[in-house]
């Protein structure tokens, strides 16, 4: 119950509590007010009664004194009026019963008036002739109390009321503070740290605010430290300070895994741009003129790959340069390579070289299964060709391209994807990822991955097929049809309590239609949106940071938890994950392959994870792949693991029950 509830509360009760003392004494009063009024209204008869028998009753003239009563007993309010001789004898009685009909039984038992009998003498001359008595009759009292009762009632209420009502719109207007200091330690939750610029007047509450914002400040002290260190430790580890992109040791790694890991982006392209005489040009005009060529050259290969995604550049040595490019095809590769050789000619535009043989670029393509060390041979097989050529060209070198065998050209693929689609044909596989606990190692979720079938029958994994979906526009169709799919397998359900990840695309998670889709058919089914995650890759999440709050946002409100895939690839700060507000990530493995050989590796994933957990973020380390690697990270202070290692990706089936199990 919140403090304003609370509050409220109490001043109900003391108000009711006050009201029914204010009730009591009130009562009480007009209670004794109509008996004193009973006794001298009956007290005055009798004595005049008294009077104006005694003349009469020396006389023995009953029938006169039986009138003079009886004019009494008529025109006054009493319940009987009894003429008695001096010997105790009755000469005269009138009596009438007690009619309360128009008052409740209940209020004269609870608030019965006391009707004394009054008496006066009747004198004989000088002698005591008899007795009058009189008892009078509270019906009327009682209607006048019980009316009186009820408008004292009624206006008491009134009163309470307004009164309740003045006090609880003082206290919201004095707790209007604690409400802000809620919203800010709910902000701080949410790993926003505001801070209150304006101060309560009550000493009391202004001294709480003080301290909310001295922690709303620490706080966010503490996680900009610990931030700064880990991306400190990232850059001095796999960044070219000159250039300010990734260093050799960061494309060794990202290549790696790209190339070498399981379910990664299984095909791509490798380009290697090596300039020209940058040695004679540092022995001619010095190293800063050659430090400002490496740089002008870094800054125009990145205008170029910021237009794509999942694309990676780094300084390999003196001069020369590498562009990952997963998921590009061949004639995009082509193109990236020719639109870069015209750029080069911009470096002499800019007065950083004096010849327009400037460089040369060999592309080589990859697909998974390669080697990172035989890819690299091929690239620069067709690196030496390309200066063979000419000034500012470009060689390919002739492998097999990275297309499945069957589905050469967009066109095939563009024909069999829509045929997937429109037949449903898709299948799930699942992948657990666990708990990084080695006496209890439980099952946190599973990660769905899509397969479609190829001519042969066999299943061609997402990382084939969802660039080549991407590029034709067909990535939020399939996209949808995954999470149709799996919600119809979780519908199928009968006692499972899995919970199942599934990866949304860039195009998706940018395709407004998508996520109005996406949204409300999670709504239709709240208790399945509770069994689904939803990651994203953390270059499509800063691609538009306000798309993805706002998806995160509206998914939350359906209970379903979003978190970021292959996290760490880049170098972008971490500052954007405090406001999109995911609930976990997962480390890429391009971080954790070199876990067990590598200090470096280790210090950044702890670093990484204290960071996160500052801010309520799990960690979650992916492709363990050895044992070396898995007992490295159970000294660390991930939330989880997963990889090959543990289990391999499975087809999702459903036993005889209708529970969704893995193979």
């Amino acid at each position: 119950m919140t403090l304003y509830k609370q509050i409220s509360l109490a001043l109900l009760l003391i108000l009711s509590a006050a009201l029914a003392g204010t009730m009591y004494l009130g009562t009480a009063s007009l209670q004794g007010v109509y008996e004193q009024q009973l006794a001298s209204h009956a007290q005055d008869t009798a004595t005049s009664l008294g009077l104006t028998l005694s003349p009469h009753m020396g006389a023995g003239d009953i029938p006169m004194m039986d009138s003079i009563i009886s004019a009494a007993f008529d025109h006054g309010d009493f319940l009987t009026i009894v003429l008695e001789s001096t010997s105790g004898e009755t000469l005269i009685e009138k009596s009438r019963s007690l009619n309360t009909d128009t008052v409740p039984a209940w209020f004269i038992r609870l608030l019965a008036l006391e009707t004394p009998t009054v008496e006066a003498l009747v004198m004989n001359g000088w002698k005591q002739g008899g007795v009058v008595r009189i008892t009078g009759n509270p019906a009327q009292a009682y209607v006048e109390f019980w009316n009186g009762t009820i408008n004292i009632l009624r206006a008491y209420m009134a009163a309470t009321i307004i009164l309740l009502l003045l006090a609880l719109f003082a206290v919201r207007f004095l707790l209007r503070p604690l409400r802000q200091i809620k919203l800010q330690a709910d902000a701080i939750c949410n790993r926003d740290y505001v801070i209150q610029e304006k101060l309560p007047g009550t000493r009391e509450l202004r001294s709480v605010v003080k301290a909310m914002n001295k922690l709303s400040g620490k706080v966010n002290d503490i996680f900009k430290e610990q931030s700064a260190l880990t991306e400190s430790l990232r850059e001095q580890a796999y960044m070219d300070t000159l250039t300010g992109i990734g260093n050799r040791r960061y494309f060794d790694r990202i290549l790696t895994a790209l190339v070498e890991d399981h379910d990664q982006v299984s095909n791509g392209a490798l380009l290697l741009l090596e300039l020209r005489n940058l040695s004679r040009l540092n022995e001619v005009s010095g190293y800063a003129a050659g430090d400002k060529l490496l740089k002008r050259t870094a800054d125009l290969i990145q205008s170029h790959l910021s237009q794509l995604e999942n694309c990676y550049a780094a300084r390999v040595s003196g001069g020369s340069f590498a562009i990952i490019a997963a998921g590009l095809s061949v004639e995009s590769a082509d193109s990236l390579a020719t639109s870069l050789c015209q750029t080069l000619l911009q470096l002499r535009a800019d007065g950083l070289v004096h010849s327009n043989d400037i460089g040369h670029i060999g592309i080589a393509m990859w697909q998974q299964g390669n080697r990172a060390s035989d890819l690299m041979s091929e690239a620069d097989l067709a690196l030496r060709a390309a200066q063979a050529s000419g000034h500012n060209t470009w060689q390919r070198h002739n492998i097999v391209a990275a297309n499945h065998p069957d589905i050469h050209g967009a066109g095939h693929w563009r024909s069999h994807i829509q045929n997937v689609i429109d037949q449903g044909n898709i299948m799930l596989v699942s992948q657990p990822v666990f708990s990084n606990d080695v006496k209890d190692r439980k099952i946190l979720h599973y990660e769905i991955f899509a397969r479609i079938p190829d001519p042969g029958g066999t299943g061609i994994s997402a990382a084939l097929f969802m660039p080549m979906a991407e590029r034709l526009g067909l990535a939020s169709q399939l996209d949808k049809l995954t999470i149709s799919t799996l919600v119809e397998r979780i519908r199928s359900e009968s006692s499972s309590s899995n919970i199942y990840a599934v990866n949304l695309s860039s195009t998706s998670l940018h395709d407004a239609v998508f996520t109005q889709w996406l949204c409300s058919h999670l709504a239709r089914s709240p208790s399945i949106a509770r069994c689904i995650m939803v990651e994203f890759p953390e270059y499509a999440a800063i691609a538009n940071l306000q798309n993805v709050r706002s998806l995160v946002k509206r998914l939350a409100e359906l209970g379903c938890v979003c978190g970021i895939d292959h996290f760490g690839r880049g170098f972008s700060s971490y500052g954007y994950l405090r406001s999109i507000h995911i609930r976990y990530l997962k480390i890429d493995a391009s971080h954790v392959r070199f876990l067990d050989t590598d200090p470096d590796s280790r210090f950044f994933i702890r670093s990484l994870t204290d960071t996160m957990h500052s801010i309520d973020i799990k960690v979650i380390a992916q492709s363990v792949e050895t044992a070396a690697q898995r007992d490295a990270l159970a000294n660390m202070n991930v939330d989880g693991i997963q990889g090959y290692l543990l289990a391999k990706p499975a087809e999702l089936e459903q036993d005889n029950n209708g529970n969704i199990c893995q193979e």
